[in-house]
């Protein structure tokens, strides 16, 4: 049976830390102090949404006098301050939070909360529960087991036994002998004076315990061994202190803590009257007016279980806890924070007391040409009416080269404002903008360069783009967005988007902005631009292999995927139409054979409704459950399609659905009105690994696997059908051959040097029989394991992707590929390996990403670190590659053929719009640059491209 996950929040170390975080104070609209809710509120949040936990519970101290420890030695504790006199609403306030959005809390009086935790992770872990301690405490340390462990959810960390170790010098089993040692002066622990952690973790390593010290007193240098003797009686007494009770009388129903979901309903009320608007937003769409709301103040009931005693008392925090400063709450730097702007490493700076300036006259854009034409270097940026560069019209463009400057020209604006015209500006800025021996730096520069091309400027000189470097110095952010930049590495509050446009329907566009207010926005801009690119181009510097990376690959890219943004692809939105047509005809045949399947008239798009027939009217196994009950999800539909019609045949509607409701549907409405063609748009910091992404529409995943889907690339055609065809052409199996490079297996690289179908050679080393006499269903596996090999695959992901397969079959089927190739295993524990000697791993050109959790507890965790780290060296040396390979590609079509247009990029796969009377000739031009660019990058083992076109994207496949 899996174990379920159990996270116990230590609730007052998680309320002091978010009141002491290094964060601005907060009030609500009543004046009321929220700074400490708001950090414990996100926290609370933040938890649920990276964590998704199957139990969960909070725990806290009694705050009464009568504790045990107390009454042992009544110094205990006395020397703790009182709060602040704001601290006492906040946590009355969080407590409430707590109980109303459905989070039983546990108190016990006589104890404290570290106790009832001890406990409880004791009972849970003979339980089959998987135990996690929302806390920093050290005194926690002592509890961690393989099945206990500690979480920081502000870092998103999980600390385990060897970590412990790792961090502190001790395992969790000596945790109570160096805290014995040490003492506690915050909680007034006595210890041996003179004795801090560094000599404790010495001791304890040396003697095995505090009390072994006294037979070895002659060991001791002398003030260490007066010290020791002095104090000798007072060692079983501090053991007392800090050991924790495994043992407190408390009734604990782990069933009353299963999390389905906090209670929106009462959270939602609190934060209404508390004004935290953003966090509104992740709880979904309010209630309709009409539906009654628990008040603030009024508990309501756990969604599913009874309740825990929970107390509301604000008499049970006596004082903060030992370290009077937090690490920052989780969720800093997250751009929709526009009520509570996150914390940085130093106090938030705003634009205020920085020299911003309009440059609206002849006479002051006459001294700014000047000067900008004096400088070899310079930040720029552009602000336009709307979203979607390559439409929408420039509105201004702003400037800097030196920290706390800014200039803003404008071009556009509001009826009536003055400013110079776009012809004039645009004529005298022109040839500044696209010389190529002045440095132009920006952030998402793409943006800006697509911008200017259609206001009729080549924007040239291109020498650091912030966005990118960041992400190559730092490839496991989650934001690479300047406002996040702007916090956490200058310290910069920047002003919100919101603040000028405003929102909802009174939301305006750039060019009705007033002038000065946007000049001070768009000027703050090139300002952090610069000052981001000051700081990220030296730090690029200190790795050569990163700052080539940056300079031969990325910026030069910019240039390549603007131009194909530009050119967009061409979509027949008849072809889009009927095929939606035909499909929701077949998507109303399904439903109603599911019904009749079922033997009863339900929604099959409900999950709730399709649960209840599936497990309760059909009584069919239930495979696992979430939050609401019973799963419903695609694995546990794959794992009943055998046991009964409804499963196989609701897999198939809800495929059909999406096709029509992604597609179909909705690629019409990308389609740009004035070029007829989609313009989506690639990101080159969309994937940790290193491949570009699409976004606005996804054009990656478009699905190719199932009649269906292939037939939605029939609608995408070239833009002049009567001489031009699509031409695709993508790299076979390169995954497989960078693998092969890696591990120099004899056997694959004989396969690819000479052409051979790998997966049947393969299958004949893993089988132990004739390439010739290889069966189809051999095949398959060698291929499906050949594939899952790049990803980590384990047993259990083999055996879901080879149907009929037992997990136990495909570990045999592993093991046994293994044994044939154990170069292959060797380079995957290497990549392991690095990554727990380094913090990341690192592709063929140098590529870096970090992975987190290679040494976590948790051994799901582990092994999905394990996983990361041998897909990104194999999947980002192939991004790497096909990289190199647009640039070459792109660079020899436009001395040689201009009118060959690359489109798309989709993985391994390139797609062009070329006339078709060069076809053939443009295929072997972008084919030798695809295989020689396997050269540049150092690929050992010879590559194979495949080409193909034709009238539309299907057909040339």
């Amino acid at each position: 049976m899996s174990r379920k996950s159990f996270y116990i929040l230590d609730g007052h170390a998680q309320i002091f830390r978010a009141y002491y975080a290094p964060f601005r104070d907060l009030t609500s609209p009543t004046g009321e102090p929220t700074k400490a809710t708001y950090v414990f509120t996100k926290m609370l949040l933040n938890l649920i949404d990276l964590r998704k936990p199957d139990y969960l519970a909070m725990v806290i101290d009694s705050g009464e006098q009568k504790v045990f420890r107390k009454e042992i030695f009544p110094a205990y504790k006395a020397n703790r301050k009182s709060p602040p006199d704001d601290f006492r609403p906040q946590a009355g306030r969080i407590l409430r939070i707590v109980a109303d959005a459905g989070v039983p809390l546990f108190v016990k009086p006589g104890f404290e909360a570290d106790d009832l935790i001890a406990t409880m992770a004791d009972r849970l872990a003979e339980r089959e529960f998987d135990v996690f301690m929302v806390s920093k405490d050290k005194d926690l340390r002592q509890l961690v087991t393989d099945h206990i462990v500690m979480y920081d959810v502000q870092a998103d960390e999980v600390l385990d036994a060897g970590g412990i170790l790792a961090k502190c010098g001790y395992t969790p089993a000596q945790s109570v002998e160096v805290q014995t040692l040490m003492g506690d002066a915050t909680d007034n622990v006595p210890g041996i004076p003179g004795v801090g952690e560094k000599i404790a973790v010495k001791l304890i390593e040396k003697y095995g315990s505090a009390d072994a010290l006294l037979d070895h007193l002659d060991e001791l240098t002398p003030k260490l061994r007066e010290n020791v003797v002095a104090n000798a009686d007072k060692l079983k007494l501090s053991r007392q202190l800090v050991t924790l009770r495994r043992d407190v009388p408390f009734e604990f129903d782990p069933d009353a803590c299963r999390f389905t979901g906090l209670d929106a309903a009462g959270l939602r009320g609190h934060l209404e009257e508390l004004g935290f608007t953003n966090l509104l937003k992740r709880l979904g769409p309010a209630p309709t007016p009409d539906l009654p709301r628990p008040s603030p103040n009024a508990p309501s009931p756990a969604s599913g279980a009874p309740r825990p005693s929970s107390v509301f008392s604000e008499s049970l925090f006596g004082g903060p806890p030992a370290a009077a400063s937090a690490p920052r709450p989780s969720g800093a730097g997250d751009a929709d924070d526009a009520d509570a702007p996150p914390p940085a490493s130093v106090p938030l700076a705003t634009g205020e007391s920085c020299d911003y300036r309009l440059i609206a006259t002849e006479t002051d854009f006459a001294d700014f040409l000047v000067a900008l034409q004096s400088r070899p270097r310079f930040a720029f940026d552009t602000e336009t009416r709307s979203l979607g560069a390559v439409s929408s019209p420039l509105v201004g463009m702003s400037f800097s080269w030196a920290a706390g400057t800014g200039f803003y020209v404008p071009v556009d604006g509001p009826e009536g404002s003055s400013h110079l015209s776009r012809e004039q500006v645009l004529r005298d800025l022109k040839p500044l903008l696209e010389d190529e021996a002045i440095q132009k730096v920006g952030h998402n520069i793409k943006y800006d360069l697509l911008a200017m091309r259609q206001a009729g400027v080549t924007l040239r000189g291109i020498a650091l783009d912030s966005m990118i470097a960041m992400f190559l110095l730092d490839a496991g952010r989650i934001q690479y967005g300047m406002d996040s930049l702007a916090r956490d590495l200058l310290g910069f509050q920047k002003i919100p988007t919101v603040d000028l446009l405003g929102k909802g329907k009174n939301q305006i566009t750039m060019d009705r902005v007033e002038l000065a207010r946007l000049a001070a926005y768009a000027a703050e801009d090139a300002d952090i631009t610069w000052r981001l690119c000051e700081q990220l181009g030296p730090k690029l510097d200190q790795s050569p292999a990163l700052r080539r990376l940056h300079d031969d690959i990325e910026r030069p890219l910019i240039a390549v995927l603007a131009d194909m943004e530009h050119n967009g692809i061409a979509v027949d939105p008849d072809i889009l139409r009927a095929q939606g047509e035909v499909l929701g005809e077949r998507i109303e045949l399904l439903r109603a054979k599911v019904i009749e399947a079922a033997g009863t008239d339900f929604n099959p798009d409900s999950p709730k409704q399709l649960g209840e027939v599936l497990f309760d009217k059909l009584k069919l196994r239930v495979v696992k459950r979430n939050k609401t009950g019973p799963s419903t999800d695609v694995m546990v539909l794959e794992a009943l399609a055998a046991e009964h019609p409804v499963p196989r045949l609701i897999l198939e509607y809800r495929s059909l659905v999406k096709l029509k409701n992604t597609y179909l549907d909705s690629l019409g409405d990308s389609v740009n009105p004035a070029t007829g063609r989609i313009h989506t748009s690639f990101n080159q910091t969309g994937a940790a690994t290193g491949r570009l992404s699409s976004s606005d529409p996804n054009l990656q995943n478009i699905p190719i696997r199932t009649d269906e889907g292939r037939r939605i690339r029939l609608a995408f055609v070239p833009g002049d059908r009567a001489n031009n065809v699509l031409l695709t052409l993508d790299y076979s199996q390169v995954e497989l051959r960078v693998l092969a490079h890696f591990t120099r297996e004899p056997a694959l690289v004989a396969a690819f040097e000479a052409d051979e179908d790998i997966h049947r050679t393969v299958a004949a080393e893993v089988f132990g029989v004739p390439v010739d006499e290889v069966t189809r269903d051999q095949r398959g596996q060698a291929k499906t394991i050949n594939f899952g090999i790049i990803y980590g695959v384990s047993a259990f992901g083999l055996a879901r992707r080879i149907e009929g397969m037992s997990v136990a079959a495909a570990g045999d089927l592993i093991a046994a590929y293994n044994r044939r190739f154990p170069t292959i295993a060797g380079f995957l524990d290497n990549c392991v390996r690095q990554a727990r000697d380094l913090g990341y791993v690192q592709t063929i050109l140098g590529r870096r990403r970090p992975i987190p959790n290679i040494d976590s507890g948790v051994i799901s965790v582990r092994n999905g670190a394990e996983r990361m780290a041998i897909n990104s060296v194999v999947q980002g040396s192939a991004a790497d590659l096909i990289k190199l390979a647009m640039l070459d590609v792109h660079r020899r079509l436009a001395h040689e053929n201009p009118n060959c247009k690359m489109l798309l990029q989709v993985h391994d796969e390139l797609v062009f719009e070329t006339p078709a009377a060069t076809v053939e000739a443009d295929a072997e031009i972008v084919r030798q640059e695809m295989i020689a660019a396997g050269a540049k990058i150092g690929l050992t083992i010879p590559l194979k491209v495949e080409a193909g076109w034709g009238k539309n994207w299907q057909e040339v496949k």
